[in-house]
């Protein structure tokens, strides 16, 4: 997860859980907004504290970086692969119909005899 995204995940659990404490508490209008900007601010900053020791301690070696090059083939040959089955099973399906509309004909001739 992004550091940005973090924030904002737990800035936005914080504003929720500043309203519902808020509810709960049956505050009137003022301290409804106080405690919810209050309950808002601290999460925003745990978030913020958060962030900041996880990149300070982060370490850039362990970082594992994708071969965008590598997986973009890799996908391209299972696409291939799995368009290639679904045409295999489209032909069989075509085979099996035509098979099915012959068996009826030969069917309606019976019955007409």
């Amino acid at each position: 997860m992004k550091g940005l995204n973090f924030i904002y995940f737990l800035t936005s659990s914080g504003f929720f859980i500043g309203i519902i404490y808020s509810i709960i508490k049956n505050l009137n209008f003022f301290d409804f907004l106080f405690a919810t900007f209050l309950i808002t601010a601290v999460f925003f900053i745990i978030a913020q504290g958060s962030v900041a020791f996880f990149i300070k301690f982060l370490d850039i070696k362990n970082i594992v970086y994708f071969d965008k090059k590598a997986i973009d083939e890799i996908l391209n040959i299972q696409i291939n692969e799995l368009e290639k089955n679904e045409n295999f099973i489209y032909e069989n399906y075509q085979f099996i119909r035509q098979i099915e509309k012959e068996e009826m004909e030969i069917i309606k001739k019976k019955k007409n005899e």
